[in-house]
């Protein structure tokens, strides 16, 4: 909705904020259906909402698009700015507005999980930190986490199944058979001794590497004194491991300090983080984030936001909190970095010139902040590519908005059968998987190519409105000049703002646009052309898959009506085996005998179904 469209709503709303009170409280946008799209939080609630309507305020076409999608202007009353805060955090996480501040939400980020709520713990990667009672550390995007979690499983003998605990198992499994557990399952481990496996477990996540070692050396001269030379040689390998590691880890702080050092740069619409993780004195990683930020608030206001979505119940927090010199944090923050260590966290600035007379000669903060900020420059060097490739597609496709959200739209068929759609969600050119979606084609018999993009894409649509989410800044569809038509006439019918739209055909790789019935030229703007086939590519990739799981699905039914015996718990572990139907078809005889749970004459029988 733009201001010349409904100005009596803005009125409405301009009207609704003067009426507010001079006190302290979050206040929430909402557009159509009570969607909110921005929370904030003020310590005047009259004051901060009426600055959206000022001409200050409007001058912002970010601000100027929030005011102007808005149907409501509601508020939230608190005791004072603290409560605020954690009212605001609380909203932003329950309804994901799109106009706040919020940490990019994809796979780039994992952690590994410590199930402390359990009265005998495991270690499990985890995407989804949540307030479950575990312990999460990272996130650890450059790491290698599964050898990580094999590494700790063979070392640190603790259990690797997901059963119930009860002690009351029948016997014991593999993993106690060759010392990787101690088999809590059959009582041979009480949940104290346990405990001293686990806090070594903690000391390794954590990074306490000198005090784990010291244990180690002393678990390793009792294991030799009883002649358990087995054990000692295992505790030595772990030693060896652990060293290996420090090794690889630059030492910058004496005082082996747990340090997180942020630095910030804003980009277009998003705000770019760095963090270097010190534990214990030494850098042992350095994470990469991308915090959405529409209204492009400033950094100072944004850091609160971020750390307050980046430091998640359960997730490790260091002793202290290094910022840049000249950033000014409310002391609301540390109080709340406190409470949920539940230990004293300080937020300290690093200095800002090592050459004052004031300062040692040497900074270990400063050498850790610039070392941020050099990376999150590289990265907005990185993003200002990005961008400019987009500005590229931008100008070609004749864009109103720049193409920050892409979605490419797929048809598969086997001859009019199994008829899927795929879309795909590319966000500044790289793919957000939870963001795909797939289709069975269900009102379509036989082969109709354009039919199944509408209906495909009037289903993409309702599926849009659903879940909140405005439409992309591009369709891309995979297609020439008849698919291009047969969507743009459903997007003519469902949207009223306008949208941007173009084909890309696979024989030639020309890309067509509404407006012309030529392709667009492409010459000397081959990245531009490049992005745009890997995202066509990748809507492919995902059609052509769920094509194969629905020939599949069939083919497995039609197996299961052939041959007797085989019911979901066996085929379950035959596709275990095998993958695929297509490869328990060329399985031999042998094969299919060797499966666990299937006698001589049931494979004969699964053999006999494929080969008559």
């Amino acid at each position: 909705m733009s201001e010349n469209e409904n100005p009596s709503e803005f009125d409405k709303l301009k009207a609704r904020s003067a009426s507010f009170p001079d006190s302290p409280g979050v206040y929430l946008f909402k557009g159509p259906g009570d969607k909110v799209l921005y929370v904030g939080k003020a310590l005047s609630l009259k004051k901060r909402t009426s600055s959206y309507f000022n001409q200050k305020g409007l001058e912002s076409p970010k601000v100027r698009a929030l005011v102007f999608q808005s149907q409501q202007l509601d508020f939230v009353l608190t005791a004072d700015e603290n409560e605020a805060l954690l009212l605001e955090s609380n909203l932003i996480k329950k309804h994901h507005p799109r106009y706040n501040v919020l940490l990019r939400d994809d796979k780039s980020y994992p952690y590994l999980k410590l199930t402390t709520y359990e009265d005998f713990p495991r270690v499990l990667i985890s995407r989804r930190p949540s307030n479950d009672g575990s312990k999460y550390y990272g996130p650890y995007p450059n790491l290698k986490l599964r050898e990580i979690v094999k590494m700790i499983y063979r070392y640190f003998n603790i259990r690797d199944c997901d059963i119930d605990i009860d002690g009351q198992a029948e016997k014991s499994c593999l993993s106690y058979q060759i010392k990787q557990c101690p088999a809590p399952c059959v009582g041979l481990v009480q949940k104290q001794a346990y405990g001293q496996l686990v806090k070594r477990v903690q000391w390794f996540l954590e990074g306490k590497h000198d005090d784990l070692m010291d244990h180690v050396k002393g678990e390793m001269l009792k294991a030799s004194e009883r002649q358990e030379y087995e054990e000692a040689a295992k505790l030595r390998d772990l030693l060896e491991s652990i060293s290996q590691m420090q090794r690889n880890y630059a030492v910058l702080s004496p005082d082996k300090k747990d340090v997180d050092v942020f630095a910030l740069a804003q980009g277009l619409g998003k705000v770019l983080v760095s963090v270097i993780q010190v534990r214990q004195g030494k850098v042992t990683d350095h994470v990469k984030l991308t915090v959405e930020n529409e209204l492009e608030e400033p950094l100072e206001e944004v850091f609160p936001l971020f750390l307050r979505q980046y430091y998640v119940p359960g997730v490790f927090l260091p002793e202290e909190v290094l910022i840049p010199p000249d950033w000014a944090i409310e002391s609301s923050l540390e109080t709340w970095l406190t409470a949920q260590k539940g230990a004293e966290v300080k937020i300290k600035r690093a200095e800002k010139d090592r050459t004052s007379p004031e300062l040692r000669p040497t900074s270990w903060r400063q050498d850790l902040m610039e070392m941020a900020e050099q990376n999150v420059l590289v990265a907005l060097k990185e993003d200002a590519q990005r961008t400019n490739l987009l500005k590229e597609i931008q100008d070609l496709l004749g864009l109103k908005s720049l193409p920050r959200n892409i979605a490419c739209f797929d048809i598969s068929t086997l001859q009019g059968s199994f008829t899927v759609g795929s879309a795909v969600f590319f966000r500044d050119g790289a793919p957000e998987k939870g963001r795909y979606r797939k289709f069975k084609i269900k009102e379509l018999e036989g082969q109709d190519d354009f039919r199944a993009h509408q209906e495909m894409m009037r289903r993409y649509l309702k599926l849009l409105e659903r879940e909140g989410n405005p439409p992309p800044d591009l369709f891309l569809i995979d297609g020439g000049k008849g698919q291009l038509s047969a969507v743009q006439a459903v997007l003519d019918g469902e949207l009223t703002g306008g949208y941007g739209l173009a084909s890309l055909a696979k024989r030639e790789e020309e890309v067509f646009v509404p407006s012309s019935s030529n392709p667009v030229n492409f010459r000397g703007h081959l990245k531009a052309r490049h992005l745009l086939q890997r995202v066509r590519d990748e809507s492919h990739r995902f059609a052509v898959g769920y094509h194969r799981i629905i020939r599949d699905r069939e083919a497995v039914s039609s197996l299961l009506e052939r041959v007797k015996g085989i019911g979901p718990t066996r085929l379950r572990v035959l596709l275990n085996r095998f993958e695929s139907v297509k490869a328990i078809e060329k399985a031999p005889l042998e094969d299919l005998e060797s499966v666990p749970g299937f006698s001589r004459e049931l494979a004969h029988q699964l053999f006999k179904a494929f080969h008559p």
